[in-house]
């Protein structure tokens, strides 16, 4: 069984003020719970980092420092700056080798499913799954194969081969992985559909007020010249 070293300090102070003197000092508030304690604790964040990277949350690490000498733990969750990126608190779970625990472990899809080859889009719906086991036979990730999934078929939680001694949480039949069909263009944009222009009514009344308007005029203009006439007669 595969463990590291993590170094502990326990603290009694708790509370904003005393999270911020031990990040300026250089290490980071986090407490330890499980097996019926609950104790608030300092870590360096170095250490944690290292843990994280090498086996994630799913590595068992061994504890040091007074009053936990040789105790065991698992990361359970921690807290990151989202700007800076650092780690600011960290949840440890003590546990005990003989005894079952929950845990989530990640899915790794194998295989190129028969129907991406058709022109399908394989659509992973859960990329891990939360599962019971005892702490040693936490499994890294857990296989799905896809190579024989077409074109609507799924693989749900029910379906999936679990290692041996390891037992599923969810109560529900999950959908893990499914293949759909390829996006018509033609659901993507239907207004690109050429379609009949509309009759304006307001260019056509635009246009016979214009009409009035010069036909108007031009009555305008023959009046004067049919006067001159008749006075051309008169003479």
């Amino acid at each position: 069984m595969e463990q590291e070293t993590l170094s502990i300090d326990l603290r009694n102070d708790t509370g904003k003020g005393v999270a911020r003197k031990l990040r300026q000092s250089g290490k980071i508030p986090g407490v330890l719970y499980g097996l019926g304690s609950h104790r608030a604790i300092a870590v360096d964040p170095k250490a944690v980092h290292s843990q994280l990277m090498q086996g994630g949350r799913n590595r068992i690490c061994k504890l040091k420092g007074t009053d936990v000498d040789g105790k065991l733990a698992l990361i359970k969750d921690y807290q990151v700056d989202p700007v800076s990126r650092k780690l600011l608190h960290v949840d440890l779970l003590e546990i005990d080798v003989q005894q079952k625990i929950q845990v989530t472990v990640a899915l790794n899809f194998t295989g190129k499913s028969l129907g991406v080859a058709e022109g399908g889009i394989l659509n992973i719906v859960n990329r891990e799954i939360k599962v019971r086991c005892l702490p040693t036979q936490i499994p890294k990730v857990i296989d799905v194969d896809v190579t024989a999934l077409k074109i609507g078929d799924s693989v749900h939680l029910d379906q999936l081969t679990l290692p041996e001694g390891i037992e599923k949480v969810a109560q529900a039949n999950a959908t893990l992985v499914t293949v759909v069909p390829p996006t018509k263009e033609e659901e993507l944009a239907p207004s690109l559909t050429p379609t009949a222009e509309p009759e304006v009514i307001t260019e056509k009344k635009a246009e016979g007020a214009e009409g009035e308007a010069a036909a108007a005029g031009g009555d305008e203009k023959a009046a004067p010249k049919e006067e001159k006439k008749k006075e051309e007669k008169k003479k």
